[in-house]
């Protein structure tokens, strides 16, 4: 089975941003470069280096956790510009400007990735679809990141705030982990708030002061409601993201020769033959995420969109709800097909490729070697 991220240093990413400086600016800016952290790991190391709260400091995307990752990101006001450098998370002071970094706000990103425990005729399979791929590009699904705070999660923590179930989207935020005997223990000890913060992870300072907040006898309602707010968005964006995974991949498994691979708890369909005059028609396709304000474009995606929206049982009425501050979902759109630019080989072993890309903003490397292998990658 092909394998990435075997080490960090197999998944380089490099943001792409210009930033305007000038000496009096209200943020400072920096290089972030971190080895096999979370972005939002990342984040609260760098703001309790520079005692600064999290909300503070901006970002414009969220980069692998395994991985070695350069980004750019903005801190508002510091009292104290310091450098860091550590073995997993570096800091180098840039200057001021004026204008927060955020999400999304990047011109791209550079990807250096080698793929392991590939034989000959994988990585024969491999160099016959980078031309494919060059050619018709690839399917834009949301990648594993976007997944944060469900990948170790039995549902999406919208699906309790919806129903007004507090405690169940504390219970989901809380225990979900890929640690199975931490996650059992802290379920056993739910509601007993100071034996349950004792058995938390240290490092996770939001979840710490949510629990003590609990403890200080506030509601569920109200410690979800005084998270910072990226994380509440970080909710909202993995289900809207699921939503628009389904549409996307429903219409490839529809319409087309496809394959179709494992993806977190799902799966994921691409397009494995295509005629150039059918690839015309879709290249440019939009697909909306809600499909309120933004129609689809094509009769197919609308009817797809309504499909997947009634089997989550979502009502017009749930589309516009609001909940801890916040409205649960927002519509937009967001290209179904995507190109890498300058994919090439540069290395090549006899059980691994090393290849580099470019990547559009919010396109993800890893889908795109999905597409370039159609079969089960693990990460």
């Amino acid at each position: 089975m092909a394998k990435i991220k075997e080490r960090p240093e197999d998944f380089y990413v490099r943001e792409i941003k210009h930033l305007e400086f000038e000496s009096e600016g209200r943020y400072a800016y920096f290089l972030m470069t971190k080895k096999n952290l979370s972005t939002l790991e990342a984040v609260r190391l760098v703001a309790k280096h520079l005692g600064v709260p999290e909300e503070s400091v901006g970002f414009g995307g969220l980069k692998d956790k395994r991985s070695v990752s350069e980004q750019f990101i903005s801190v508002d006001r510091p009292t104290e510009v310091r450098d860091l450098d550590t073995e997993n998370l570096k800091l180098k002071f840039l200057g001021y400007g004026n204008r927060p970094v955020s999400l999304g706000e990047i011109e791209g990103n550079y990807f250096e990735v080698t793929i392991r425990r590939l034989g000959t005729k994988k990585r024969s399979f491999l160099k016959k679809r980078i031309p494919f791929v060059k050619r018709y590009g690839f399917e834009n699904y949301f990648g594993e990141q976007r997944f944060g705070s469900v990948a170790h999660a039995e549902e999406f923590i919208i699906k309790h705030l919806l129903k007004k179930d507090y405690e169940g989207a504390v219970k989901e935020y809380l225990t979900s982990m890929r640690d199975r005997r931490r996650r059992k223990a802290l379920l056993k000890t739910w509601g007993r708030w100071r034996e349950f913060l004792r058995l938390m992870p240290k490092g996770s300072h939001t979840e710490l002061n949510l629990v003590r907040g609990l403890i200080k006898g506030k509601t569920f309602e109200e410690v979800l409601s005084e998270l910072p707010r990226s994380i509440k968005l970080m909710f909202v964006f993995a289900y809207q993201s699921y939503l628009w995974n389904r549409y996307l991949s429903t219409f490839v498994v529809r319409y087309f020769k496809h394959c179709s691979v494992p993806f977190l708890k799902w799966r994921l369909a691409f397009i494995t033959h295509i005629e150039d005059r059918i690839f015309e028609e879709i290249k440019d396709l939009e697909i909306p995420f809600l499909g309120t304000e933004f129609r689809p474009q094509s009769r197919k995606i609308e009817l797809i969109m309504r499909e997947v929206l009634e089997e989550e049982g979502l009502t017009e009425k749930d589309l516009g709800a609001e909940r801890i501050g916040i409205k649960l979902f927002s519509d937009g759109k967001r290209r179904a097909f995507v190109f890498p630019e300058g994919i090439k080989i540069l290395e090549e072993g006899e059980d691994f490729v090393k290849l580099s890309f470019t990547l559009p903003p919010g396109s993800y490397a890893t889908v795109l070697l999905r597409k370039l292998l159609c079969s089960d990658l693990s990460s």
